[in-house]
């Protein structure tokens, strides 16, 4: 849902994102992992997604195996320590203009990926997720899925104007996108036509 409310509230990136899709995968077929190398900027989106919003704001609470220090502060051994993942993936020195929704920062020059896999999401250490592979390799072919076939709009009120939209999401040890209205139609004919084929193989 944080990937197709930025998309709602960026057109500009979902078309960069399908123009990219359309030089490499096409609408005669899905995008498979084999084409991940080839679609950075789809990749760079799935990096923001992760850094934009996190779906869990503070990571899960570790305990310190020794005594240590970090930064001139004292922790001693046994002490709860509860990583602040919004805080540093929100830090202005590292990732400009934070609150933005902004793929490029995640690209170099020349258009590939840069060597920030923003995978704060996932923890760290020894109790790092162990599927996080799993995980982002599902948002990936999801958001490369979509954008394949689909295209997200403002839904239209009653006169035809753009229902405007919030960015605002809920508060809580897991955080999610508030509910917002919005269209979601066939890309083109070309993708009307694979999704028709696809409801046809499933009969």
């Amino acid at each position: 849902m944080t990937a197709l409310l930025a998309f709602l509230t960026n057109p500009h990136i979902q078309s960069r994102a399908q123009d990219e899709i359309d030089n490499v995968v096409t609408r005669t077929r899905l995008p498979t992992f084999d084409d991940r190398s080839h679609l950075p900027y789809v990749g760079a989106v799935v990096r923001e997604v992760f850094r934009w919003h996190h779906a869990i704001p503070l990571s899960v609470t570790r305990v310190a195996g020794t005594d240590d220090i970090y930064d001139g502060m004292f922790i001693p051994k046994g002490a709860q320590i509860i990583p602040n993942l919004w805080a540093m993936t929100h830090d202005s020195r590292i990732y400009a203009e934070p609150h933005v929704f902004k793929p490029e920062r995640f690209l170099l020059q020349n258009g590939n990926l840069n060597d920030d896999e923003s995978k704060t999401s996932f923890g760290f250490g020894r109790r790092i997720c162990p599927g996080q592979d799993l995980a982002e390799a599902t948002v990936w072919i999801t958001i490369a899925s979509f954008l394949v076939v689909y295209r997200i709009s403002p839904a239209k009120d009653v006169e035809g104007n753009d229902i405007p939209v919030e960015i605002a999401f809920s508060d809580g040890i897991a955080s999610y996108p508030h509910p917002f209205e919005s269209s979601i139609v066939p890309h083109d004919a070309e993708a009307e036509g694979l999704l028709k084929s696809f409801g046809k193989a499933s009969e």
